[in-house]
């Protein structure tokens, strides 16, 4: 007899209908995580100290570089009104 292909071998060796063998994957590496639960984050009502004291820098910047009229106080209003108006509605 001659020699049987590759190809020959396989049919031969396998049952009628059956499906060739497939290799067992590795889970070692692919570990499944759980999903995370995200709460959704509480709303907003109103900016934080350190956000207001930041605008309210930058808005007397602004108006010592132009000579406007007003002080640290009106400057502190002026920021926490402008992040107010920023979050929109309550």
């Amino acid at each position: 007899m001659g020699k049987k292909s590759k190809k020959e071998e396989k049919e031969n060796s396998l049952d009628a209908g059956a499906k060739p063998k497939r290799r067992a994957r590795s889970t070692s590496s692919r570990k499944k995580t759980p999903a995370k639960i995200v709460k959704p984050a509480a709303p907003v009502t109103e900016p934080t100290d350190e956000e207001i004291r930041m605008r309210a820098y930058f808005i007397a910047e602004r108006r010592h570089r132009f000579d406007l009229p007003g002080d640290a106080d009106s400057d502190w209003l002026e920021a926490k009104n402008q992040l107010l108006s920023e979050l929109g509605p309550r």
